[in-house]
């Protein structure tokens, strides 16, 4: 299952992409961090048994693959 969603940074105040995938199945889940790709700072958090992915976007809103 995967999760979209656009994160204003409360740090810098840029808005960034949020993904977050994996299942949110009992067993096996680690607290998953996001993190800004603008300046690092400590972004939402989660319990799951996946990965979260964070993009810069661009002025359109569309993630900017590095």
């Amino acid at each position: 299952m995967t999760h979209k969603t656009v994160i204003t940074c409360k740090k810098c105040g840029k808005a960034y992409l949020y993904v977050s995938t994996g299942n949110p199945y009992p067993g096996g889940k680690e607290c998953e961090t996001a993190y800004c790709p603008y300046c690092g700072a400590d972004g939402p958090s989660e319990f799951i048994s996946g990965f979260i992915y964070t993009y810069k976007i661009d002025e359109q809103g569309n993630p900017i693959y590095i």
